[in-house]
């Protein structure tokens, strides 16, 4: 009777360790989204002013504007 529980402990753990890792698989994958959702957005902010060079109407000084 014992080793029943023990083994239902067991399985426990392994459910309990099972939605952890994807916890951690979750907040893994938004932190890498993040990170190249930032890398995106400073690239594109690079080529906006070699962008804004080309079209007229512009300040000229690489602000964009």
């Amino acid at each position: 009777m014992m080793a029943m529980q023990g083994i239902g402990a067991f399985f426990f753990l392994l459910y309990i360790l099972g939605i952890v890792a994807l916890f951690v698989l979750l907040v893994w994958a938004l932190v890498l989204s993040i990170i190249f959702l930032r890398l995106r957005i400073a690239e594109l902010r690079r080529l906006r002013p070699a962008m804004a060079k080309e079209s007229s109407g512009t300040a000229g000084d690489g602000s964009g504007l």
